[in-house]
């Protein structure tokens, strides 16, 4: 973990309130967020990887479009954290351009298991979030050497269907109410050398949420993540806005559990006085907390 530093949640002064007040936050669904990389960045890596195997092209198409297509199936659902508590890029992002606050959290409370009524390690799991191709090249490669090496003596058992490109195979299967098949088998073993592939690849459906293109790296990000499919379970919970429905997971922070959050930060903009602000807290059972304004003075 990152020792004894907290991990910094930056928000609007509204949801700020609503996480200290009802103590409780959200896991918000990756799919919704503006990187309209999420989920894809470690798929197209391992594809990159395959091409340099000897696994013939046809297979390294299935192989892919299999992985690549992970995040239409699965949503990783999070808590954002930053390494950096008073950034200025994370206070025009996420902090309501300077207005809002930021919530330090203690994350070795965050791992720890504090059973099914709260977060814990036996929902959710903290990742720090690997930037571009090259922080997640080495831990891939062993995957795709080992997958290339299995299943390159068996040559092209399965291949994309003809007329259909890797484009529109991935909008195809994303599409769960018209999916079609898009491999064809090239020999009788296809069936269970498919089937045996799909396991080999198996252990990347649960990484394509810990990584994010190389330039964001200054977000020094963290993220409380649980994987869930898409598909209606009760602990999933929804909200609308103008544009659109969307999923969310709640976390509580019931005893003993509030010594998550450490500290408050309020941005370079916020204007609540410091003596209130420690009053407010003391009322919800959060008096530990530390309080302190963001030392950007020049940001108005």
């Amino acid at each position: 973990m990152t020792g004894d530093r907290a991990l910094f949640h930056y928000c609007s002064t509204q949801t700020g309130f609503a996480i200290l007040q009802k103590r409780e936050f959200r896991l918000s669904a990756l799919s919704s967020a503006n990187d309209t990389l999420e989920g894809r960045v470690l798929g197209r890596v391992f594809a990159q990887l395959l091409r340099e195997t000897d696994l013939p092209p046809e297979l390294v198409d299935v192989a892919s479009i299999i992985v690549e297509g992970y995040p239409d199936s699965t949503e990783g659902f999070a808590f954002c954290l930053s390494e950096k508590g008073d950034l200025l890029s994370q206070w025009r992002s996420y902090g309501r351009d300077g207005s809002g606050i930021a919530i330090g959290f203690s994350p070795d409370v965050l791992v720890k298991d504090f059973g099914d009524v709260n977060f814990g390690a036996n929902l959710y799991e903290m990742v720090k979030v690997e930037y571009g191709a090259k922080g997640i090249k080495s831990s891939l490669k062993s995957i795709a050497d080992s997958v290339g090496a299995e299943f390159t003596k068996f040559g092209v058992f399965a291949r994309l269907k003809d007329g259909i490109t890797k484009e529109r195979a991935l909008l195809m299967l994303a599409d769960r109410e018209r999916e079609a098949k898009v491999f064809e088998s090239a020999n009788d073993n296809a069936s269970e050398l498919l089937a045996r592939l799909l396991k080999s690849l198996a252990p990347l459906h649960f990484q394509i949420y810990g990584t994010k293109p190389e330039h964001f790296h200054e977000e020094c990000e963290w993220r409380l993540l649980r994987y869930r499919h898409k598909v209606a379970l009760p602990d999933i919970e929804y909200f609308a806005d103008e544009h659109s429905i969307r999923p969310y997971i709640t976390a509580l922070i019931a005893d003993p559990a509030s010594k998550v959050i450490e500290e408050v930060i309020l941005g370079p903009k916020h204007r609540t006085n410091l003596e209130w602000m420690r009053a407010f807290l003391t009322s919800v059972g959060l008096s530990h907390v530390r309080v302190s304004r963001s030392a950007i003075e020049s940001y108005r």
